[in-house]
Order: structure tokens, then sequence, then C-alpha cells
């Protein structure tokens, strides 16, 4: 559907209970960040989506959560569509978007309204962006098939498409023959749809249904790589790579080096010259947008590392 010619930006709103914020001024924090990035000059703001987690994640997950690792307690957030529907009302240019919303937790249809009705209201600003979910825990407290995620990802997409155009819909998981859907989105023929996931599966499935790939922390040569992988897909979906945007989400650290497992200083950490030069490999790769989450210790910092990021990266 679209191809941007220059990288642009968004911002994660995350809303999990962490130094940086408290369960009482989570409304606060939210739309104090929302405003940053209408103001400054971010192009989107994003919500994660997570229903419940494991009191023990950090040892279930030792790789992901374990020491050194992402905190426990960024998994601690609000519900996504709503949280995007008090950010559309508070905002005015920003587009609002799912960074990924898990489809197998949600009804088809239902969920297509939800969505639907967000973009309406919000004025066509919705980017919906899908993902399958991978925590099995989860899966299992909200009575989804772990097994059949991946299809089940699919059906939802495939009857979200259909839906937004006034379709009928008829799959293995829901019905809406003989039915009228609505409202119809703003955004014709659909919102666009990015699908996340670094995996294989989750890179097909952006070729085949979606308008970009939405990745998570990966470096400029693995962009690279990505996006070499989804031209050689497009081939044989029979698209043209300028279909798929190259989307990511990795996480800022502006004025402190975070080292890796092999003591060597992660992407978009460090100073801002660091910085700027990491956004220009990445522009190199071939990345067309790129949604941050800030790591900061407070509320000001935060507002503060996206109002300076805004400068550096000529917003």
């Amino acid at each position: 559907m679209w191809h941007p010619l220059r990288m642009k930006y968004g911002i994660a709103a995350t809303t999990s209970v962490t130094p940086a914020t408290t369960p009482q001024s989570q409304a606060d924090y939210v739309r104090r960040m929302t405003q940053t990035a209408e103001d400054v000059g971010f192009d989107s703001v994003w919500i994660s989506d997570r229903t419940v987690y494991p009191k023990d994640l950090a040892a279930k997950y030792p790789d992901e959560f374990g020491l050194g690792k992402a905190d426990p307690s960024t998994q601690n957030v609000l519900e996504a569509i709503t949280t995007l529907s008090y950010i559309a009302g508070a905002t005015t240019r920003v587009k609002v978007g799912m960074s990924v919303l898990i489809l197998p937790f949600r009804h088809p249809v239902l969920n297509a309204k939800m969505l639907t009705t967000l973009d309406v209201l919000s004025g066509g600003r919705l980017i919906a962006g899908f993902g399958t979910g991978w925590m099995p825990e989860e899966f299992a407290t909200m009575n989804a098939d772990f097994d059949e995620r991946g299809s089940i990802t699919d059906e939802h997409i495939s009857a979200f498409i259909a839906l937004c155009q006034g379709q009928e819909y008829e799959g293995s998981i829901t019905s809406t023959a003989g039915m009228t859907f609505f409202p119809r989105p703003l955004q014709t023929p659909y919102p666009p749809i990015w699908i996340g996931g670094n995996s294989k599966a989750a890179i097909r499935r952006a070729v085949r249904h979606g308008d970009a790939w939405h990745g998570i922390g990966q470096s400029p040569s693995e962009v690279s790589s990505t996006r070499d992988a989804i031209g050689i897909l497009c081939e044989t979906e029979g698209r043209l790579p300028s279909e798929v945007a190259i989307t990511l989400r990795s996480t800022l650290v502006l004025n402190r080096e975070v080292l890796d497992e092999a003591g060597q200083r992660k992407t978009l950490t460090g100073s801002p010259q660091q910085i700027r030069d990491d956004l220009d490999q990445y522009q190199d790769a071939g990345l067309d947008y790129l949604v941050l989450s800030i790591d900061q210790p407070t509320e000001d910092d935060t507002a503060q590392a996206a109002f300076n990021f805004a400068k550096l990266a000529n917003l």
C-alpha cells in the first residue's frame, strides 16, 4: 500500500509499571508521552499487548528475561485497543498502532469491529499491528490454541481484510454469511497491516498478508538480511518488495552504552553521535520505519529523551 522514501519514527508509550511510572500515574504517563510525540514530530504512538504472564517469568524464560535481559515488569501493560482509543482522543496528528496485537486471544469479528471503530474515531490514523503470540502460559489462561496460533492468526487477518471491505467471510473459526458488518474503516481498503515477529513464519506472513514486516531488536545487518529475504519471498508471492515496508521496534538508551553478552555496545545506546551513526546504518540497511521504546529511569527523563532524539533525528 505504501512505502516511505525516508525513515519515519514512532514511539512506544510503554504503559508498564516501571521506575518511570506507577499504577496511579499510568494515565498521566501515557498522556504526557503521547503529547510529547505529537509535539516534537514523531509519526506514531504504539502500545504493546499482554494479558497475563507467569509470576516466575524470568525463571521460565531466562534468555528473554533473565539477569541482564529485559525487565519482566515491562510486560505489565494496559490493554492495547482501549489505550489507543484514549491516545487517539488526546491527539490530532499522530498515527496509533499496536506493537503487536495477539490475534488468537480475540474473536475475529469483535476484534475487527473494535479496530474499525478505532480507525473511525481517530480520523483514519490506525496502523493494525498483528502477531501470533509466543507464551504458552498466556495461551492456556486465555483458553487459546498455542499449537494452531499461526493458522488462527492467518484467518483473523483474512477476516479483517474482508470485513473492512464490506465482504462476507467464511472460515473455520467464524462466518459472517448473510450478515452486514459495520463500521467500515475510514482508510481504504483497510488500515495498514503490520505483521510482527522475527521468525521465518512471521516474515512469510508479512509478505502474504501485510503492508509491513515489524521486527524487534534487530541490528542493521540483521535488518539488511531480513530485507533481502522479504525481496526473495515477494518474487514467489507475486508482490513488489516496495509493497512490504521494513519496520522495527527497538530500545533507545540515550547517553548510556548498554553492552551485549560479548561486551559490544548494543545498537541505539550511547552518545547522540553513536545514535546518529546507528540511524544512518539502519537507513542504509533499508529500514523504513523505527518504533522506539525509550529506557529511562523517570517520566521526566523519558520525555526529555524523546525530545532529544527528535532533535538529533531532525524530526
